[in-house]
Formats: C-alpha cells, sequence, structure tokens
C-alpha cells in the first residue's frame, strides 16, 4: 500500500494500480505512524442480500453500501430519523446534494415522492400544532419553524 493525493485528501491505495483497486483511509499519529481507520458499521440490514451497511464517503457526502461489495453493490442514503411530511408517503427525509453541492433533504422514495427542503427537519414535535417534526432554517442559528406552515 503506498500513500496517495486525492480530492477528500491523502489515502492508502495498492500499488499494483489499475489491476488492484483496493483503497483504505488512514491517519498519522504524532510519531509518524499509519494507523488504517475502520469502516463505520450499522445495526442496518442490505435491502438485497441481509448483510451489513457500512458507512461510506464519496462526492456527495456520506451514504450507506453494502458490506459484501463488490458482489452485492446495493446502496442507501442515511436517514435523518423523520418521517416524509407529504400524506401517504410513508419514507423517510434523507440527507443529499444538488448537483452544485449544496445539502437539501429529499424523501427517501424519490422519484414517486418529490418532498425535498432546504431547512434540516428536526425530530421534534411542535409545541404549537402537536406536528411530529420542526425545521431548522440553514441562515439562521437555531431558528426553529412547523414544518406543517
Amino acid at each position: 500500500m503506498v500513500i496517495k493525493w486525492g480530492r477528500h485528501g491523502h489515502f492508502l491505495a495498492c500499488s499494483g494500480y489499475p489491476e488492484c483497486k483496493n483503497t483504505k483511509e488512514f491517519k498519522k499519529s504524532v510519531d509518524g505512524k499509519v494507523e488504517i481507520l475502520k469502516q463505520e458499521t450499522t445495526s442496518e440490514k442490505c435491502d438485497e442480500c441481509g448483510s451489513p451497511m457500512v458507512v461510506k464517503r464519496g462526492r456527495f457526502g456520506k451514504f450507506l453500501a453494502c458490506s459484501r461489495y463488490p458482489e452485492c453493490k446495493h446502496t442507501r442514503s442515511i436517514s435523518t430519523g423523520v418521517k416524509c411530511p407529504e400524506k401517504g408517503c410513508g419514507g423517510n427525509l434523507v440527507e443529499r446534494r444538488s448537483r452544485r453541492g449544496k445539502m437539501f433533504y429529499g424523501c427517501s422514495n424519490y422519484p414517486k415522492c418529490n418532498h425535498a427542503s432546504w431547512n434540516k427537519p428536526i425530530p421534534t414535535p411542535c409545541p404549537e400544532c402537536k406536528n411530529p417534526t420542526l425545521s431548522k432554517n440553514s441562515r439562521r442559528k437555531m431558528a426553529l419553524f412547523c414544518m406543517s406552515q
């Protein structure tokens, strides 16, 4: 393995590229020792093969991928834990990035459901109307408002 530089910073890569495309994330300790970072695992299972899902990082941010890659190539966005506010949808709001790199929150059932918002959903009920979700305005610090308005 050799240290290479990419668009997300330094990483370890196999010296036998392109035949071997193995890469690993790492960190250097103060004394210069290289430590390979372990993949973040989750309790979620792959919808296609039932294997555990791991957190990976790509050009559009973090996402969940099957731990059996390349045999199973199933991926999924990381959920915010908030249900989609559209009636009869049943999906969850997930963090996404636009083509220009700006974060937004859209329904996991896209393209069936087109709900999207620039404001981050917070799984806290509204004190006035009892709507199950508040939203945090991205331009102001701690400006919470009801998603039903």
